[in-house]
């Protein structure tokens, strides 16, 4: 039988690398950031209800959504951010749900994970067994944003104040993973996580 897994954690916090060493361990990630973007692409449905709801204005130059200009629109706008969400959450479980089906219809053993930003702000575990959080402290994530990715602190800065807070996360949580150390420190609390999974 197999299990799942909602991987989720703010901005910096290192959620992807988590991601990366789960499916090195042997876990079927499911990134459904990535499926998000897809949705985004020029006919795609999802590009065809955003141009419908914010017309061609959001448009770039080479007739993809410019998703700067969007979020620039939907940003301090809570009604617009909501329809937004509301054409694009959707498409994504659906999305994620098909990928999960064929996983399991291959695999029926199969640890899946899905990695998603935004579990904890839409009340989504993609039908999880188990939430795991990757949880950083506001500052270590926002150097490494700063540092690692060349992002202004300023937009770290708002980027930061528009999630969920690291208290709420953890109430979501059922297992925790503190990222704030070394990169052997995180591979230890992974493995350490994976092996109980493999003895359940």
């Amino acid at each position: 039988m197999g299990k799942m897994i909602g991987l989720t954690g703010g901005i910096g916090s290192g959620k992807s690398t988590v991601g990366a060493m789960l499916a090195e361990l042997g876990a079927y990630v499911v990134d459904a950031d990535k499926i998000a973007h897809e949705i985004y692409e020029p006919g795609k449905e999802g590009f065809h209800k955003i141009l419908e709801r914010f017309g061609p204005g959001v448009l770039g130059e080479s007739g993809s959504i410019d998703r700067g200009e969007l979020g620039a629109l939907v940003f301090n706008d809570a009604k617009a951010l909501a329809d937004l969400n509301a054409i694009i959450h959707p498409l994504v479980r659906r999305d994620v749900a098909g990928r999960i089906a064929e996983i399991m219809r291959d695999d029926e053993d199969a640890i899946v994970v899905i990695e998603a930003a935004l579990m904890t702000e839409t009340g989504w575990t993609g039908s999880a067994g188990e939430m795991w959080v990757v949880i950083s402290k506001p500052e270590i994530a926002a150097m490494r944003l700063i540092q690692l990715r060349g992002m202004e602190a300023e937009d770290v800065r708002l980027r930061m104040a528009a999630q969920t807070s690291n208290d709420v996360r953890r109430r979501f949580a059922d297992r925790v993973i503190e990222n704030n150390g070394s990169i052997e420190d995180l591979e230890g609390q992974v493995s350490h996580l994976w092996r109980t999974l493999e003895q359940d």
